[in-house]
C-alpha cells in the first residue's frame, strides 16, 4: 500500500514536511525558507530536484514511461513517480484530474513542462516514504588560488557518480573564490559518511591557497535537518535568475570533469545539484 498526501496548491514545503514528519513519513520536495515555494508551484513544474532524489527520485515522470525508469540507484530506479495526481483548471475553465491513467499527456507536461503553461494547479498528490535518519557531509572552501579551486571542483565532479550510487544527493554552490557542498543520504552511518568523504576533505586541505571547513553530521530524520532552514526572519527569495542544464553521465565518467569545472568557474557563480 502506498502512503500519499494530497495538498492544496497554496501549501508550502515547510508545512508539507511538518505534516509528513508527524506521520513518520518523508516527501521528496524543495529546500527553501518558510513561505517561498509551494508544493504545487515552480518546484514541481520545473521537474523537482531534491536533496533526497538519488534515493526517492525526482518530482516528475519521463514522458512515455508508465513504469519506473531504469537506473543504477540503490533502489533500482530514478524517482520519477513521486507525484501521483494533479488537479488543474485549464484555460477553457475545465477542472481536470491528471494522472497516469487520465489525461496522461497533461500529467506529463505539468511535471517539468512549466505548470503555468497548461493551467492553474489546484492540488497535488505526492507519494511518501518511511522516515529515516540521515547522514550528511559539508565542505566550505574559500580560495585565493584559481588553480586549486579548479582542481577541487574537478574532484567533486569526478566523484559525483559514485556519491549518487551510494545514495547521496545535495547542492553545491561556487565561484572562482568560493565553493560549498552539502550532501546527505538516509540510512547511512556517520562512520560510513566519514569514510566516504575523508579523502575529499584531505585533498582539499592539501591544496595551496584554500581555507577549508568540513564536517559530517547525523539527523534523526529529514525534519530535524530542514526545520532550522525553514525558520527565518521573514526574508524569502534572492535576487538571482537561474538557467539550468542537465548533463549527460558520460561527462562524469570520462576525462571531461576538468573541462566542466573550467567552464563553470568562468561564470560569476554557479550551482551544482
Amino acid at each position: 500500500m502506498t502512503s500519499v498526501f494530497t495538498f492544496g496548491a497554496g501549501v508550502q514545503w515547510f508545512e508539507a514536511y511538518e505534516a509528513a514528519q508527524q506521520h513518520n513519513r518523508v516527501i521528496v520536495g524543495g529546500v527553501c525558507s518558510r513561505g517561498s515555494i509551494a508544493v504545487g508551484g515552480g518546484w514541481l513544474s520545473g521537474g523537482g530536484h531534491s536533496l533526497i532524489t538519488p534515493n526517492y527520485g525526482l518530482g516528475m515522470r519521463k514522458k512515455g514511461s508508465p513504469d519506473l525508469i531504469e537506473s543504477r540507484s540503490r533502489h533500482g530506479f530514478v524517482g520519477v513517480d513521486n507525484v501521483l495526481e494533479i488537479t488543474t483548471v485549464t484555460a477553457d475553465g475545465d477542472h481536470i484530474i491528471a494522472n497516469a491513467y487520465r489525461n496522461k499527456d497533461l500529467f506529463w507536461a505539468l511535471r517539468g513542462g512549466g505548470g503555468g503553461t497548461w493551467g492553474v494547479v489546484t492540488s497535488v498528490t505526492y507519494k511518501t516514504h518511511p522516515t529515516a535518519p540521515f547522514s550528511a557531509a559539508s565542505i566550505v572552501v574559500n580560495s585565493t588560488n584559481a588553480d586549486s579551486t579548479q582542481k577541487l571542483l574537478t574532484e567533486i565532479i569526478r566523484l559525483t557518480p559514485s556519491l549518487v550510487e551510494q545514495g547521496y544527493g545535495g547542492y553545491g554552490y561556487g565561484s572562482s573564490e568560493h565553493i560549498q557542498l552539502l550532501v546527505m543520504s538516509p540510512n547511512v552511518t556517520a562512520e560510513q559518511t566519514q569514510a566516504t568523504f575523508s579523502p575529499l576533505f584531505e585533498f582539499a586541505i592539501s591544496l595551496p591557497g584554500l581555507s577549508v571547513m568540513n564536517t559530517t553530521m547525523v539527523f534523526k530524520d529529514f525534519w530535524e535537518f530542514y526545520d532550522p532552514i525553514g525558520a527565518t526572519d521573514g526574508l524569502v527569495g534572492v535576487p538571482t535568475e537561474i538557467s539550468t542544464w542537465l548533463l549527460p553521465k558520460d561527462i562524469f565518467e570520462t576525462d571531461q570533469p576538468g573541462e566542466l569545472a573550467g567552464e563553470l568557474l568562468k561564470l560569476s557563480a554557479f550551482g551544482y545539484l
